[in-house]
């Protein structure tokens, strides 16, 4: 689902999203997964060792140009509501 909402984001902002970084708490893991993203190329995600803190929310950080926040928010919500019942971890 992750992927599908990134993908979209790329396919609308392409050019002007200049990096994407990420923390992710996933359902069914005990280690975070750090994610990376430069304009159209994504890295592999990368299992971390552990959390470095008592804090297990998923973040997301977007370096971009010019595009609005609430295009970001937006598109994540809509994504959000299309889960099931369960919903995503954090």
């Amino acid at each position: 689902m992750l992927n599908d909402w990134l993908d979209l984001l790329l396919a609308m902002c392409g050019q002007d999203m200049l990096r994407i970084k990420g923390i992710l708490n996933v359902r069914g893991r005990t280690q975070p997964i750090a994610i990376h993203g430069v304009q159209h190329l994504f890295y592999p995600p990368i299992e971390l060792p552990g959390w470095t803190s008592e804090d297990r929310r998923s973040k997301l950080v977007f370096i971009t140009r010019d595009v609005p926040r609430a295009i970001i928010e937006e598109t994540l919500e809509a994504f959000l509501a299309t889960w099931p019942d369960e919903g995503p971890t954090a």
